[in-house]
């Protein structure tokens, strides 16, 4: 079996490129709950989030400040 798991490592290593993102405490649970309301996992709905914005072509202003809401 762990030559299955290496397999899926280097597959996963040579495809995909990994971002981690941090949230608030409690954040997760919200985004989970929302993804889960659309039946996706929390990946499929921060791609499909991050595809929509910059498929849309707005502009987000930078700001120090800014926080930005997705509920």
């Amino acid at each position: 079996m762990s030559g299955n798991t290496s397999y899926k490592n280097k597959y996963n290593l040579e495809k995909y490129d990994r971002i981690n993102v941090t949230v608030n405490k409690g954040d997760k649970e919200k985004i989970k709950a929302r993804a889960d309301a659309l039946g996706v996992s929390i990946n499929a709905y921060i791609r499909e989030l991050i595809t929509k914005d910059i498929e849309s072509g707005s502009r987000i202003q930078k700001d120090r400040d800014m926080e930005i809401y997705l509920f």
